[in-house]
């Protein structure tokens, strides 16, 4: 796996968090080693990052003034972990796509899958944007989509795209419209609406399946049984919070703890549980979690990071739920059948059982 980055006389070792053991995959993508090239040469001090997903950005530019926007607790740790793995000041300036900004010259962007939390970003640059503000979005060929183009047009008058190079490109915005094409997103906030047995949903942009709730959590949901004695349940990777909500349906007792990677996630099951008994983590594993006794574990996990496949870390939260549950609690999920979780899940539970499938899930449940 690639570690050193070279840039100038400088070298940078970066690693991936959560750790991997694919030696294809490293910290960086020649998308953010693009962008890094553009402003080499500009007299630059304050620069607000977005989608530094391990780092890169901040380890190279350490010497300005960074604010970075976060989405990922995970992200988070990855952007420390590597700064201190330099011998860097991990005294980072951390802001969620919810925050205001404060006045924004340059911004850089690895523009993210989610089509929504690139339009969030823009958003949130917009407000706090004047005349020469620019903003500088990397991203691979392979995945670029002229909405990139559509949703940039909403905000600046100047859309431009760089020459290729190993296989990225930048979009580069300059002149931000005095009269954006759509006042509307700039007067509400950028949340979905989503119906769920006769109750409005909500959920920010860029939060997983944003139109309806996803094929996986409609099967999950309608095989869902909580005992009355499961009160205390844990929600992992609970998105925009249907599940536990679900829960709380289910069993009015139920006290429910809601876990997930993404602060946009969090934010929004916060608004959809406000008047339940909750509590809620923005955190990429369960370690501050273990040993305490849940009844109940429910999950709809993700395999999908990014544009990535990979199971290594929901197989790693595998055992996180195995260290929360108390003995002979349960721990019910839903997963695509071609993951073969159950596999996994006999090494660490007494009892695994598919008590549900269709073409495309099954629904497994596992005693401690």
């Amino acid at each position: 796996m690639e570690e050193k980055l070279q840039i100038d006389s400088k070298v940078f070792v970066l690693e991936r968090y959560p750790v991997t053991t694919d030696k294809s995959l490293r910290a960086w993508s020649n998308a953010e080693l693009l962008a890094l090239d553009f402003i080499a040469d500009k007299n630059i001090d304050n620069i607000h990052l977005f989608n530094d997903r391990f780092g890169v950005w901040n380890c190279v530019l350490h010497d300005k003034k960074l604010t970075t926007v976060w989405t990922y607790a995970s992200q988070q740790k990855a952007i420390c972990k590597n700064l201190e793995r330099n011998n860097l000041s991990a005294d980072v300036v951390f802001k969620t796509p919810l925050d205001a900004l404060n006045k924004v010259n340059v911004a850089l962007i690895k523009i993210p899958k989610s089509l929504e939390l690139f339009e969030l970003f823009l958003q949130q640059i917009y407000k706090s944007s004047h005349e020469e503000t620019e903003v500088v979005c990397g991203f691979m060929l392979k995945y670029f989509s002229p909405s990139f183009l559509k949703i940039a047009s909403i905000y600046f008058e100047e859309v431009e795209q760089s020459k290729a190079w190993k296989k990225a490109r930048l979009l580069v915005l300059k002149k931000p419209k005095k009269a954006p094409s759509s006042i509307l997103r700039l007067t509400e906030e950028l949340i979905n609406t989503l119906e769920f047995k006769g109750k409005e949903l909500k959920q920010y942009y860029g939060v997983f399946s944003s139109g309806s709730i996803d094929i996986g959590t409609q099967f999950f949901l309608e095989n869902l049984k909580v005992f009355p004695q499961e009160t205390k349940v844990l929600d992992l990777a609970s998105g925009n919070g249907v599940i536990a909500y679900q829960v709380t349906e289910l069993n009015s007792k139920a006290e429910v703890t809601l876990v997930d990677d993404f602060n946009l996630a969090i934010e929004s099951s916060k608004i959809n549980l406000k008047d339940r008994k909750a509590k809620f983590l923005c955190a990429e594993n369960l370690s501050s979690l273990h040993n305490q006794n849940f009844d109940l574990v429910v999950s709809n996990p993700p395999f999908h990071f990014e544009y990535e496949n990979n199971i290594e870390v929901t197989l790693s939260l595998f055992e996180d739920v195995k260290a929360c549950l108390k003995n002979n609690g349960r721990f019910l999920l839903v997963a695509n059948t071609h993951l073969n979780y159950k596999t996994h899940l006999n090494k660490l539970f007494t009892e695994v059982t598919v008590v549900n499938f269709n073409k495309k899930f099954e629904i497994i449940e596992c005693i401690k």
